[in-house]
């Protein structure tokens, strides 16, 4: 049995007899590709002619195949085939490559993806990044979003300099571009329903809810297709709104790079308990490349400030010592001020007798 990497070279030498006529003198490339959170991928591009957008298949899933048992030609043809299907959306797509250095045209495309800084510095090094806490937002241009899936390519820092726009500009446009494609706020419990029933669930966003008459409440934000909709959890009013629509603070579960759930901070829930399920969710149902991070936020239903949930008690844990250290500590100096300053006086008053030697020696 082939390895991995014997596997993608036998791949690369064999997959034009599985190709037309046209791609005989196609230069196919292999190459290892970043995606989220440090994942790295294998996919072959196999330019047809002079055309600029080449689509790439990933062959890891096609190894994984082969290692289970299926012949290893089957895998090339598969793989050929793959790419024959790709190869006339990237045709089409291709018709629209020269408008993208115009960026009038391209601002309503654009979309922000939200990831954990902490796990992306590779993936992030040629990004425009803008900074949210535990989070970096990045950005795209989507070319082609349907029910089948999006077609982009990322707004790197050189794309960034040919439009000659800041960082702060696509940002602002990117998120014109997410409120456009639809906020969404859902009841979980309606969502499993849904799945059951088919009924879409009722957009509770501009909605005031009673949470006492609710039972576990949690909510889903993300956007109305669900592809990268945990970004909006960037945006300052949503975060609000939300705020609004629960009476209260709460917690943010990141739970992928799709959707994140909303836990209305009713004194059930403990920080860590919450962690520790997102990093047990995170590792066992998860994909790596769809998970968002395993650090939960608390987020201030009126002012809609976020900030990492671990980090805020632990601040607020020292904010209280301080302050009770404040009042004693307070108390003790004033007690100790005023004997300093009894003291003083007494010793200004001189002793009777002591001023009647003083009289004579003078």
């Amino acid at each position: 049995m082939m390895n991995r990497k014997e596997f993608y070279e036998y791949v690369k030498n064999n997959v034009k007899e599985y190709l037309p006529e046209s791609y005989k003198d196609a230069e196919i490339k292999l190459q290892e590709v970043e995606k989220n959170n440090g994942l790295k991928l294998t996919g072959i591009t196999i330019p047809n002619g002079d055309q600029r957008i080449v689509p790439r298949v990933y062959l890891d899933s096609f190894y994984l195949e082969y290692v289970l048992g299926k012949d290893v030609d089957s895998c090339v043809g598969d793989v050929a085939d793959m790419h024959i299907e790709a190869q006339g959306k990237a045709e089409f797509l291709d018709m629209g490559v020269p408008d993208i250095f115009d960026y009038e045209k391209m601002k309503d495309k654009l979309q922000v993806r939200i990831c954990d800084k902490e796990w992306n510095t590779d993936l992030l090094a040629d990004k425009v990044v803008t900074e949210h806490g535990d989070f970096a937002a990045y950005y795209a241009v989507n070319l082609e979003e349907n029910g089948e899936g999006i077609s982009s390519i990322p707004v790197t820092v050189s794309l960034m300099n040919e439009w000659g726009v800041s960082a702060e500009q696509i940002q602002a446009d990117a998120m014109v571009a997410d409120r456009k494609r639809g906020v969404t706020l859902m009841d979980m419990n309606e969502i499993i329903k849904s799945m059951i029933f088919g009924e879409e669930p009722e957009n509770l966003l501009n909605e005031k809810m009673d949470m006492e008459a609710m039972e576990n409440p949690m909510f889903c934000l993300t956007n109305k297709a669900k592809m990268n909709g945990a970004s909006l959890l960037l945006q300052e009013d949503i975060r609000k709104q939300i705020g609004e629509c629960l009476g209260s603070d709460y917690f943010v579960i990141p739970s992928s790079i799709h959707e994140v759930l909303i836990l209305p901070d009713n004194g059930i829930f403990q920080v860590p308990e919450l962690n520790a399920m997102v990093q047990e969710v995170n590792e066992t149902k998860v994909e790596r490349q769809e998970q968002l991070s395993d650090k939960v936020q608390f987020c201030d239903g009126k002012t809609a400030v976020m900030e990492n949930a671990e980090r805020r008690e632990a601040r607020l844990e020292k904010e209280k010592a301080a302050e009770k250290a404040e009042v004693k500590g307070g108390i003790h100096g004033r007690l100790e001020k005023a004997k300093a300053e009894i003291k003083a006086k007494e010793g200004d008053k001189v002793p009777k007798n002591k001023s009647k030697e003083l009289a004579t020696a003078l």
